[in-house]
């Protein structure tokens, strides 16, 4: 360490006198200056100043170019390569620190393999060779993909030198120089073959510059192509990001076809091809085509790939799936065209050759994908691609070939057999002709459609043995020996979770007591489990005894055989609470007595309970009455001595004198020692031999409390404790102790981790503000929070008075913060996820003590932690007017009681080596310019939380530039302010794609570790949990089938399902999906990808190929799923373990939980037109490729097509009423009878009301509650209207998912994420559901009446209603899930109140700073966004679905009576002159309106008078002379309302063409009176359930039942009849 040392000195020194600037902070190890900081606990570790050393032999190497004054003494290889091609010093900085704790970290966890004799300060080669080879395996695999040579010159190991050598320092150049590219490559991180472009050529740079090689150019030693200050940045980072930063200007953000411009796997794949050394060559150069600006001539476009936005995506990427359906299809429709069985008609040979014809369908299908792939992939093709554009022609010429080929030979058969009139020699020769032309066809594809994934053997017992655990048929796990070291240690550990449990005020301060394990103090010799496991069986034990009538003996054998029937565990409790109880008292009375003669006569005595022979178990409950009134007597605040010693006296009397069977005299009792040799004159044996421990006793006391609680305990501890959420997170913890996880190493041995948490504007904490603000109902936050939780604040309340609060109104003053805590601890702030993560440090520390601590440490440590006392005295009794009463609660804090109490101060080295924690706020920046309360909030959170990095993005402004740079700052203890840590300079704004990925890429160069998990920030975690996290991690060692994973999948709770009965749907469904789902994704499918959960990546797998997510604009909206795609395209494992789970919060409203669908559902519909979809679609086998379309954009499609079968059923059925075919039909076939029809109703119907869905839900409930507790909860939801829910959400998920795949507009939809207790208004349902779902049920309902009326099968009620429930349920799921499920949904006069709300709205005028939330016609405008960037196809296929609407008024307008049965064309024509005059008459009065309305509105009126006038005179002739009716009225309105709807929508479509026009004017004001009848339309039946009594009751029962079922007061919530509470 010498020459670090003096490195370290001169370094100081030169800044000292002005020279090279010395940092201010480090991050965590200070590397800058190892002397001054030698106390700091990182640098105990021998490996940590290892890999220091490592890094400080560079005194020989060539001083770096350009730089004028370089001292080698004080430079390590970082600075020679920040210095030699101009990185920025904080990114050198960042990096060295980041390459020394990998190497740190990897030197530990391979001390056990490595030599005996190897020093531990010295770096092992193998270290810095395995994390080179690691973190270069893209870039060698990169250059052996393009056939070049690997710049990466390391000499073998048999030249290595002892300790360290050139070969060790050339493995650390070569990983520093990439840590350092990726370090300050900014946006391109997202574009890993990129990097390996750049380092490909700065590698070479190296070697010329380490071998001192000559530039044959200048004659010179060779320098580096980038040198210079910030020149990486400058020179390579810029160039490239410049190009992406145009694309996207260029994109008009992401609105203008993908087609049109280069997103990021765009660029990236720019350097999948070889060209790209001959095309961009180093340096960099702005003149090279790449670097072209969109819109110029020469530009290079889209590169690997083209997304094209259309519905054929589905058959382009899974065109195996369609196959297989269409030729499936098409061989079962064979077969039953000839009315036998199946078995039998394949016996034909007929059918068999029939069944043949499939392959002339598959070839016909190949050319549609053939035909496809060049039709959307033309653009591909450009001068240098033409190979391309021949392969294109060659697919369709070959399929083209193929489908001929099979026709003809098919022909050929048939026309063989018909010729021989029977299947001859001939035919069969030819049958045989084309079978191997089958051959042929089908062998080059096999590897396509064969499996390569087998269910493991040891999946299947895993399965097996989770049953056996659940329903109790066995073991499977194997017996734990006992070890009183390992008792203890896990004694401290569990004590450590409950104390967790009451700092989050989920337990009381007195189930505290019952759930801890106690402490060894009294020499003890049996496990001390929790109070709360003995329930009240001691009682019940000794009523037991006291009903014994045979003698003791046989009832011993009874007892036994009857607790054996129910379970050995039982008796082997009681045995280890009596052996307690009595050991405990033993412990007590020596305790107490001065003189230890008597005792042990009495000890001696006692000790014969342990036989079952010579005792009367009838006298052990009164043995226990004594045993009580004495603990009883201890526990006073004052004493009586005399009462002690008589019912000392008493018990001694009954133990010598009437427990025995056989009775002894005084003489015999001396002889045995169990009584004094002589009278001591009063006949009391512990006279004057009795004196109590102080009250300052405490260990004492809390033993002998915890003695009475076993003796007295009556009451059933089964609901201990009796809050939920602490119930279910005990269940969890031990149960997942027994499930299949590896061994963990210690904390020093354990795979180093990293958190990252992206963070924008959401709530850090809630203010006072915000917690008393009330809503219109007269609800605040903090109302609503004690309610819903109101086991969580009675334990609040109980800790701030044990801490030393009087009054409840001290909350508000200097119990603030604490209340401000405990609201946002319940809410899904920022706080909560940073308390969470913070668990990890918290465990880490403590488990870093206990691998560590000896057996006397923890021993002596316990009763340390003992002599702290308990935080609750309530059992302490004393004599108050002659009773035992409560001793008032002590005001003691807990958190002095913790292990932490125990550490020697090395525990936090290890706990910062192992864990990072980086909070990545983008605008942290700007929020503390703006003074925002969120700044001050975080930093209160760096403040409380140590191990806590912000990392944020700084905006420097200059006169006419800004620059941005990427900056992690901490909280310093020691100087007590906020400190910056590194500032690395960005070549331009953060933001390029979407918001998060480039949120968490800007901050993941400050992570550290070798993995990384990913936290969102409504995400929570548990200290239990934390514990585990090192089991996790070693499943990185284990393979998963036939490799090691790289993405470790993580359990999720969802904590928000007890809010309402939405949030318990959400909650049931989103459980099925990261349990069940997820297991069966993961193994045997190897299909589970990266849903946005805590999974676990592997740190630098990813960080080399591309990072955690993707961030392209649009297409990667649904950015965490992209991470599973890109690893399992690349080779990458995912497996998922359920022994370990992290919270997750949901959206708890509709309205929330829609939008977050609505973004799901436009994400899948992106990730439909992606190449990351084809790929996988392609290159998976068969099976797992199945596997990957129904469990991602399958899904939706397939339930958009549940949604569209019902709209082709009904409009369908409605044609063939209208058309007079439903009537010819009835007359030859009874339709009532077409058992075909029902089955596909039936099935249609049971997926759409969610059984199908909810059949996993149905299955995993099973598995962790039981069958019945499954069916029963299923069963409670169907009650509370989840069919309702889950019909709504189709529609939700199918409008959304249709949407985006045909016009775009997917967008990130904040759904806000807080707590759902205001009513929402009409008017913002209307604007969230009118498109979506109000107008299309309103067009069924339409279509459905129509059908009643028309219909001839209609006038059987009953075949109507079994043919149409399905749809009729529909429409009111989509009318009237938005109102069932808003709070004070059916009150009326929150429905009149909303009516008014919505008229003002349709009527409020838009205008340049009008917004939607108050205009309609700002809404109207927006909802036709995605209508202006459609491309052609889509506006032409928008039209052709509103072709709809007039098919409708054909239809009808032939059953009005005028037509008088008339099938003429001219009866249709003459509807749209009607049309026509409506519209002109609308027009008309517009005009006239706005013409006169104002200041002459007598002419107005005029106008007016000669319409109305007009239209009398018509209806008149029309009712004389022709044969209409009034009836004619109503169903001319029918037929014309969706006509105007639909000239309506096709305006839209075509509105640049005619928005300049003066009929768009006229179409807005239609428009409008057209929202309006919609309004009132979904209003009218809304309006009559707020009207008639009962329905708003039933309603807020059903939305928060769960909530009842839990003691909540909702119905006081609702109507803001709350008490004056704080």
């Amino acid at each position: 360490m010498s020459l670090l040392r003096n490195r370290r000195a001169a370094a100081a020194a030169a800044a000292a006198a002005g020279g090279y600037p010395e940092p201010a902070a480090y991050n965590i190890i200070p590397i800058q200056d190892v002397v001054m900081y030698a106390d700091h606990p990182s640098l105990r570790f021998p490996e940590v100043r290892a890999a220091v050393e490592a890094l400080t032999h560079a005194t020989d190497l060539p001083p770096p170019p350009l730089v004028r004054a370089w001292d080698p003494r004080r430079a390590d290889l970082f600075d020679w390569l920040g210095a030699t091609f101009g990185f920025q010093l904080h990114n050198v900085r960042n990096q060295r620190e980041h390459l020394v704790l990998l190497l740190a970290n990897a030197q530990l966890r391979a001390a056990g393999t490595l030599r005996p004799d190897h020093p531990a300060d010295v770096l092992h080669y193998s270290i810095a060779r395995g994390i080179r080879k690691k973190l270069l395996k893209n870039y060698t695999s990169w250059c052996s993909y393009l056939g070049q040579k690997p710049h990466v010159l390391v000499p073998g190991v048999g030249r290595r030198v002892v300790g360290v050598g050139p070969d060790t320092r050339r493995d650390l150049l070569y990983t520093a120089l990439y840590l350092l590219i990726w370090g300050e490559a900014a946006n391109l991180r997202f574009m890993p073959e990129c990097l390996c472009y750049i380092f490909h050529y700065m590698a070479l740079d190296l070697n010329h510059v380490i071998d001192q090689s000559i530039d044959i150019e200048t004659g010179r030693p060779a320098i580096p192509a980038v040198c210079g200050q910030d020149a990486f940045l400058e020179k390579v980072v810029m160039p490239i990001y410049n190009v992406l930063k145009g694309e996207v200007d260029f994109s008009r953000n992401g609105t203008k076809p993908h087609s049109a411009w280069r997103n990021y796997d765009d660029v990236n794949e720019y350097f999948w091809s070889r060209r790209v050394f001959r095309c961009l060559q180093w340096p960099l150069s702005p003149v090279r085509s790449f670097f072209i600006e969109p819109g110029k001539a020469g530009r290079i476009g889209k590169t690997g790939f083209v997304e094209q936005r259309s519905f054929w995506n589905l058959y382009r990427s899974f065109d195996r799936v369609w196959v297989m359906l269409i030729l499936f299809f098409q061989a079962a429709m064979i077969v039953a065209w000839d009315g036998r069985t199946p078995w039998d008609s394949l016996s034909y040979r007929d059918i068999q050759v029939r069944v043949l014809s499939v392959f002339i369908t598959w070839a016909g299908l190949r050319i549609v994908q053939a035909v496809l792939d060049a039709g959307t992939q033309y653009s591909l093709v450009r001068r240098d691609t033409t190979l391309l554009g021949i392969r294109m022609v060659l697919k369709v010429l070959v399929a083209t070939g193929w489908t001929i080929t099979f026709i003809v030979l098919y022909v050929r058969m048939w026309d063989q057999r018909w010729r021989d009139r029977r299947w001859s020699f001939s035919a069969n020769a030819r049958v045989m002709n084309f079978l191997e032309a089958v051959a042929v066809f089908i062998i080059p594809q096999r590897n396509t459609w064969m499996p390569c994934v087998v269910a493991s053997e040891a999946s299947f017992y895993d399965a097996i043995n989770r049953l056996k655990l659940r329903y109790g048929f066995g073991r499977p796990y194997k017996k734990i020996e006992g070890n009183e070291v390992e008792a203890k240690r896990f004694a401290l550990i569990w004590n450590e979770i409950i104390q967790t449990f009451r700092e989050e005020d989920i337990i009381s301060d007195k189930e505290v007591e019952l759930l801890e394990l106690p402490p060894v103090m009294w020499k003890i010799r049996v496990v001390r489990w929790p109070c709360f496991l003995l329930n009240n069986e001691l009682l019940l034990a000794l009523s037991q005894a006291d009903e014994l009538v045979a003698d003791d003996r046989t009832q011993w054998m009874k007892i036994y055989v009857a607790v054996s029937t129910d379970g050995v565990l039982w008796l082997k409790l009681m045995t280890v609470y009596a052996i307690y109880c009595w050991r405990s008292l033993k412990r007590e009375l020596l305790s107490i007595l001065l003189s230890t003669n008597c005792s042990l006569h009495l000890i001696l005595q006692w000790s014969m309970v342990n036989s079952l022979k010579n005792i009367k178990l009838k006298q052990l409950p009164e043995i226990h009455s004594h045993v009580v009134t004495l603990v009883e007597l201890l526990l006073k605040e004052n004493k009586d001595l005399t009462k002690i010693v008589n019912t000392l006296q008493t018990l001694y009397v009954l133990a010598v004198h009437d427990f025995p069977a056989k009775k002894k005299d005084m003489d015999q009792l001396r002889q045995e020692g169990l009584a004094p040799s002589r009278d001591n004159g009063s006949g009391l044996l512990f006279e004057d031999a009795i004196k109590c421990p102080d009250n300052d006793d405490v260990s004492f006391y809390k033993q002998v409390r915890r003695l009475h609680t076993i003796l007295t305990s009556r009451d059933s501890m089964n609901n201990v404790p009796k809050n939920p959420e602490a119930r279910r997170r005990i269940t969890f913890f031990s149960n997942s102790l027994f499930m299949n996880m590896p061994r963990a190493p210690t904390v020093e041995r354990m795979m180093a981790f990293s958190v990252l948490t992206p963070y924008y504007n959401e709530d850090v904490m809630y203010s006072k503000d915000q917690l008393r603000r009330e809503n219109e109902d007269g609800i605040s936050i903090l109302f609503y929070l004690q309610k819903i939780y109101e086991d969580d604040w009675e334990n609040f309340l109980e800790r701030m008075k044990r801490e030393g609060m009087a009054a409840d109104s001290e909350l508000w003053a200097g119990k603030f913060q604490e209340l401000k805590l405990w609201a946002s601890y319940r809410g899904q702030t920022l706080a909560r996820t940073v308390r969470g993560m913070m668990y990890y440090h918290r465990a880490l520390k403590m488990l870093a003590f206990l691998d560590t601590a000896s057996e006397v440490d923890i021993t002596e440590g316990t009763k340390q932690l003992a002599s702290f006392g308990s935080i609750r005295h309530e059992n302490d009794v004393h004599h108050i007017n002659g009773g035992l009463q409560r001793r008032p609660q002590r005001r003691l804090n807990r958190g002095t009681s913790t292990v932490s109490q125990l550490f020697k101060g090395q525990e936090d080295g290890a706990a910062l080596m192992k864990y990072t924690y980086v909070v990545t706020c983008q605008i942290y920046g700007n929020q503390k310019n703006a003074k925002d309360q969120r700044a001050d909030d975080i930093l209160t959170l760096m403040k409380k939380n140590e191990a806590l990095r912000v990392a944020y993005v700084d905006e420097v402004h200059h006169q006419g530039y800004t620059q941005y740079y990427s900056v992690l700052v901490k909280f310093d203890q020691a100087l007590q302010r906020e400190v910056e840590i590194y500032r690395i300079r960005l070549p331009g704004p953060l933001k390029l794609g979407e918001g998060k990925p480039e949120n968490q890429n800007h901050a993941i160069i400050f992570t550290r570790g070798d993995a990384v998990q990913t936290i969102d920030m409504n995400q929570d975690n548990y200290f239990e949990e934390a514990l585990k996290m090192r089991n996790l991690l070693e499943q990185y060692n284990y393979y998963h089938g036939s490799r090691k994973p790289t993405l470790l999948g993580v359990r999720e709770h969802v904590f928000t399902g007890s809010v309402s009965s939405l949030a318990w749907f959400m909650s049931a469904q989103e459980t099925s999906f990261v349990t069940l789902g997820q297991r069966v994704l993961a193994d045997p499918l190897k299909v589970r990808m990266h849903y946005g959960h805590p999974d676990v990546f592997d740190r630098l797998w990813f960080l080399t190929r591309g990072g955690i997510s993707k961030a392209s604009r649009v297409i990667n909206i649904s950015e965490d799923i992209f991470a599973g795609f890109n690893c399992t395209l690349r080779g990458g494992n995912v497996s998922h373990h359920e022994y370990i789970q992290v919270g997750k919060g949901r959206d708890v409203g509709l309205n929330q939980i829609s939008m977050f669908e609505a973004k799901v559902a436009s994400g899948n519909g992106e990730q439909t037109l992606s190449r990351d979809i084809y790929r996988l679609g392609h290159r998976l086998d068969f099976f797992r490729m199945l596997s990957v379309f129904y469990t991602t954009v399958g899904f939706y499609f397939n339930t958009m097509m549940v949604v569209l079968t019902v709209y082709t059923f009904v409009w369908g059925r409605l044609y063939l009423a209208l058309s007079g075919l439903e009537a010819g039909i009835q007359g030859s076939a009874n339709s009532t009878n077409n058992k075909a029809l029902g089955t596909v109703l039936n099935q249609q119907f049971v997926i759409q009301l969610g059984l199908f869905t909810a059949l996993p839900m149905i299955i995993e409930n099973s598995l962790e509650q039981g069958f019945l507790p499954a069916i029963w909860d299923f069963f409670t939801m169907q009650m509370n209207f989840s069919s309702l829910f889950y019909t709504f959400s189709m529609g939700t998920k199918s409008h959304y998912y249709g949407r985006t795949i045909l016009h775009g507009g997917a967008k990130y939809r904040a759904t806000g994420r807080g707590f759902v207790v205001q009513h929402k208004s009409f008017a913002e349902n209307y604007r969230l559901y009118a498109r979506s779902h109000f107008i299309k049920a309103i067009e069924l309902g339409i279509i459905l009446t129509v059908y009643a009326v028309h219909s001839v099968i209609a006038k059987n009620t009953l075949v109507y209603i079994i043919m149409n429930i399905s749809s009729w349920f529909l429409v009111v799921s989509w009318v009237m899930a938005p109102f069932a499920f808003n709070p004070s949904g059916f009150d009326w006069l929150k429905t009149v109140y909303d009516f008014d709300d919505f008229m003002n709205w349709i009527w409020y005028p838009g205008g340049l700073f009008s917004k939607a939330e108050q205009s309609w016609e700002v809404w109207w405008y927006e909802e036709q966004d995605h209508l202006r960037t459609t491309g052609l196809w889509g506006k032409i296929l928008e039209i052709l679905l509103d072709l709809r609407y007039f098919f409708f008024q054909y239809g009808v307008v032939y059953q009005l009576k005028i037509a008088d049965n008339s099938r003429s064309i001219a009866v249709y024509l003459l509807s749209w002159i009607c049309v026509a005059v409506i519209f002109g008459v609308f027009v008309l009065m517009s005009y006239a309106q706005d013409r006169y309305a104002a200041k002459q509105h007598l002419y107005y009126r005029v106008v007016q008078t000669a319409v109305i006038i007009l239209a009398v005179l018509l209806l008149v002739i029309f009712l004389r002379f022709t044969p209409f009716e009034i009836i004619d009225l109503f169903t001319s309105l029918l037929a014309f309302i969706p006509t105007g709807w639909g000239l309506i929508s096709i305006a839209q479509v075509i509105r640049p063409f005619i928005e300049s026009s003066v009929v768009w004017d006229s179409i807005i004001s239609v428009a409008r009176l057209y929202e309006i009848l919609l309004g009132v339309m979904v209003m009218a039946p809304v309006a009559l359930l707020s009207w008639m009594p009962g329905f708003q009751e039933m309603q807020t029962r059903v939305l928060f039942n769960e909530g009842f079922s839990r003691g909540l007061q909702i119905s006081r919530i609702l109507a803001g009849k709350k008490p004056n509470t704080p």
